[in-house]
């Protein structure tokens, strides 16, 4: 039976590799309503020629691109979508980008975290990602977020994190990050 009440949004964050979209493909099975997969890879790769991603236009091109891929998740969520939203939070700027948009959305955000060498196998099997990002990534992204939700995927397979994810989505409890992050980035100027 479908819900009628507000949409869950659960918002992933971790370094590529970490296993943020094979967590939501477990997720799309063990969740008991349906899920919208929002993944950033499908925004950010293979929209533009190449010649638009280079430094210089590439810098303004990724930030409209992200602008827009944190707009459709309130576009998703007004049509009434339950969301899984796969992304990276590679800056401080991005966190604030997303925190200003989303603030008053219902978010679940969740860190997915990895141990390093475990990150460096999945890049070097997947072989589709840009060497060496999981190992710049590691020590940043989760640098600026606080989350409702933090898994290890390294320490625990795919299915038990997306079954203790569903435990605390699915309790009386409310997500309270996204607050605590706006509150945070409110006092700052622009």
């Amino acid at each position: 039976m479908l819900s009628s009440s507000t949409p869950t949004i659960i918002l992933l964050n971790g370094a590529s590799s970490a296993g943020k979209t094979s967590l939501c493909k477990q997720l799309l099975i063990v969740l008991d309503e349906p899920y919208m997969h929002l993944q950033e890879d499908a925004f950010v790769f293979n929209t533009y020629h190449e010649r638009w991603t280079q430094p210089g236009p590439g810098e303004r091109i990724f930030a409209m691109t992200m602008l827009a891929y944190y707009r459709s998740i309130r576009a998703c969520v007004s049509a009434g979508h339950n969301l899984l939203v796969d992304t990276g939070f590679y800056s401080a700027d991005l966190v604030d980008q997303c925190v200003r948009e989303l603030h008053d959305l219902p978010i679940w955000l969740l860190g997915v975290h990895c141990a390093l060498p475990e990150l460096e196998r999945r890049e070097r099997e997947r072989g589709d990602r840009q060497a060496g990002i999981a190992r710049e990534q590691f020590s940043t992204i989760h640098s600026h977020v606080v989350y409702d939700i933090e898994v290890d995927t390294s320490q625990a397979s795919f299915e038990a994190c997306a079954d203790a994810i569903k435990a605390i989505v699915t309790s009386a409890t409310h997500p309270t990050a996204m607050q605590r992050l706006y509150a945070q980035f409110a006092s700052i100027p622009h």
